[in-house]
């Protein structure tokens, strides 16, 4: 049986990324690469579309690669029919955004609900541009709504948006949650002997996941030895790299490999920041880091609220840059609480298990693919 992912980015550079060659470039493309590998493994035949700056065919660790030449990532949504044949067996939108506003019929993926995050401030203009985002956004996600055939959400929310606001289509939504792969995040001892406060942020660089607020948080806390790891790339690097030329704490690591860096990153980390202003499911960096045994401070936002309990497997924050830096200083000067929601996050990273996962995938593969 055959599967078709459709996705803007999968493998490759994608504007504003900073990443060589055909590599996968955050959290999102990462699942897309398992996902495949979950269902080749049980017999199917997965592929992926792809946009990119030219048409191109390739493989990636064995996935087939269709790239279509495009304009960007809302052009996307009126190109990547032309990759598609007859033969392709069951199509999947990665993004349920990208069924607007030609396709229905095919099953896609919510990632985490895009119009939360609040104006940040400005003149007009950018207040038009907040509001104009706003009512986008919700328009893409109430067309996939309503003309998909079936929605995984990775977290709660589009399950209670659709119940409120769209009652009629919510039997059309099965709930996910995003996983951690317990085999390649796990705790292990830190190499460093140096004896800084290592605050690590494994994020895409963009306004959105934080990446300005940490920075901003960052001036408040006066502490010589503690250090800022930025481990991501994005539109934000240039920020983090002129901040970093100013501020000796703060360290670009630039982009790196999932997953043979990122397990050893973490592991020499002593608290895990996930900032998002919103935008955000149930955090792959996240869980990863719950899995190392690391403490995470994230914003209480989104797709977050569904696996973080304040105090006990992780803690929260205001997603603002006086909330933040007022909790790191606190735990900054907290080992014991640190220690003990770090070893909490390992069991509650349990039940976010690439197992379960796989198993609920496979299980609506069948149902939605499998019948031809």
């Amino acid at each position: 049986m055959k599967a078709t992912f459709v996705n803007y980015s999968f493998a490759g550079s994608v504007d504003g990324f900073d990443v060589k060659g055909r590599q996968l470039i955050g959290g999102g493309e990462v699942y897309l690469h398992d996902l495949c590998v979950v269902l080749r493994d049980a017999g199917w035949e997965p592929s992926v579309i792809q946009g990119g700056a030219s048409e191109a065919e390739f493989e990636y660790d064995g996935i087939p690669v269709t790239q279509v030449k495009s304009r960007g990532r809302y052009w996307f949504n009126f190109e990547w029919k032309s990759a598609l044949k007859a033969s392709d067996g069951w199509v999947h939108l990665h993004d349920a955004n990208h069924a607007f506003p030609l396709d229905s019929g095919h099953t896609a993926t919510f990632h985490g609900v895009s119009w939360d995050v609040p104006y940040q401030g400005g003149g007009l203009a950018q207040y038009a541009d907040w509001a104009a985002r706003y009512r986008f956004f919700k328009l893409l996600i109430n067309h996939a709504i309503r003309n998909c055939k079936a929605i995984v959400s990775v977290d709660s929310f589009l399950l209670r948006y659709v119940q409120s606001e769209h009652p009629n289509y919510r039997d059309k939504i099965t709930v996910i949650p995003n996983y951690v792969d317990s085999q390649t995040f796990k705790p292990r001892p830190a190499k460093r002997k140096d004896g800084k406060f290592v605050v690590l942020f494994p994020r895409n660089l963009t306004r959105n996941r934080g990446t300005y607020l940490l920075l901003d948080a960052l001036k408040q806390l006066p502490q010589k030895d503690l250090e800022v790891w930025f481990a991501g790339t994005s539109y934000g690097a240039e920020a983090v790299k002129k901040a970093a030329e100013k501020d000796g704490r703060i360290k670009f690591l630039g982009h790196l490999d999932h997953y043979k860096d990122m397990p050893g990153v973490y592991a020499e980390s002593d608290l895990v920041v996930i900032p998002s202003l919103g935008v955000e499911g149930t955090s792959l960096s996240c869980l990863e880091a719950m899995a190392v045994g690391k403490p995470v401070l994230a914003s209480n936002v989104g797709g977050l609220l569904d696996i973080i309990t304040d105090g006990r497997d992780g803690f929260f924050a205001r997603p603002t840059t006086d909330a933040f830096a007022e909790r790191i200083n606190e735990l900054y000067a907290d080992k014991k609480s640190r220690e003990a929601v770090g070893k909490n996050a390992i069991s509650r990273a349990k039940d976010f298990s690439k197992d379960k996962w796989a198993a609920a995938w496979r299980e609506f593969a069948e149902e939605q693919g499998g019948i031809q």
